[in-house]
Formats: C-alpha cells, structure tokens, sequence
C-alpha cells in the first residue's frame, strides 16, 4: 500500500507561504518605503502569491488521485491495479508537461473531473465568489509576467467584471490601493491582502 500525502501538511505549507508573503508587504508599508517601491512589491506579491496557488492545486489533486484512483482507473481500463503511488500520480497530473499549469479554476476543474470523476474533485467546492478572484490574481500575475496585448485585455476584463473598474490602473497600482467595497475580501486594506485571503480561503476549503 503506497504512503497516502498528508493533506493537512499540504495545507499549513501553503498557509504558511502565503502568511510569510502578506507579512513582507505589511512590513514594507510600515516601513514607509518609496510609493513607487511599495507598489512593485505588491506586484511582485501578486506574483508569488499566484504560485503558491498553483503550486497548492497541484499538490492537493496529486493527493486526491492517490486517495480515489478508481475512476482513473475504470476510465483507463486498468486491471489488477487498486492503488496509485504519488509519484505516479504527480506525473498524471502534470501529463506531458513537466509542470503543472491550468488556465483558469475552470480548466483546474475540469482537469479534477478527467481524473477523479465529479464527485471526488476538490475543487468543485470552490464557491464560485472565490473562483473569479483566484482567476482574477491569474490574470494579474501574467500581466506582470507577461506584458502581452492578451494578457493585458484579459486584466483589464477581469478588474471591469470583478472590481466594477472602468479606468484601469497597472497592477501595481492596483494591488497597492485600498479597496473600499463593501463585499471585499480585506476591506479597507490594500487589494493585495483581499487577494491572499481568497487564496487561503480556498486552499482551507478544499
């Protein structure tokens, strides 16, 4: 019987991860850093942030085929077979890449469902308001990253749909101003942390 992960681990690492994250952006507000340095930082956050994410999504449905294999196996038509290793599994989440990458929660979900069926996915407990954040921060993180024309029309869709922003800032700006709405994830403090609490929201639903 191959040694299952311990998702309670997988858990308080990324907890840990993004706590250290809004701990170093805290610090360089109260240090009273240049505006323009503080803003970098919160992009570069923004950054580090959706990597961890990323990170954690692998590792939790790397867990989840090694505690419920059978629908990848039924599926594959795999016989004498009962279990799967995390190694193995690791390499079936990543398929032909040597990393994980999805898209969006939408592509990490239906990921989830081709290899544990519907109802042994994770992340379709996801609650859907924090499903437009997480792929809000994705589009932030390319955008910095990427500097393309997709990535920024993509950005500039998600700040208009989520946040109900018409004149769109760089994502420094952006992280860096406070968030007044009501529904906000942190209000009254810097988007940045609204966007790390939804990513340990997520990361303690699933």
């Amino acid at each position: 019987m191959p040694k299952k992960p311990d998702i309670a681990h997988i858990k308080s690492t990324a907890n840990a991860q993004l706590a250290t994250a809004s701990r170093r952006y805290q610090e360089a507000q109260q240090r009273q850093l240049d505006y323009l340095v503080l803003r970098w930082i919160a992009s570069m956050t923004a950054v580090e942030v959706y990597a961890v994410w990323e990170r954690y999504a692998e590792k939790r449905l790397t867990a989840a085929l090694v505690y419920y294999p059978q629908t990848f196996l039924a599926d594959n038509n795999i016989r004498g077979l009962k279990s799967i290793s995390v190694g193995l599994a690791a390499v079936l989440v990543r398929g032909s890449s040597r990393y994980f990458d999805f898209r969006s929660v939408g592509d990490l979900i239906d990921r989830g469902d081709r290899l544990l069926g519907n109802s042994q996915n994770p992340f379709r407990h996801l609650p859907a308001s924090k499903k437009v954040y997480l792929d809000t921060l994705g589009a932030i993180r390319n955008y910095v990253v990427h500097q393309s024309e997709s990535a920024l029309a993509a950005y500039k869709r998600c700040l208009s749909d989520v946040y109900g922003i018409k004149s769109k800032p760089r994502p420094d700006e952006f992280l860096n101003a406070i968030d007044y709405r009501r529904d906000s994830p942190a209000r009254r403090r810097p988007r940045i942390f609204g966007l790390i609490q939804v990513v340990e929201d997520a990361v303690n639903c699933l």
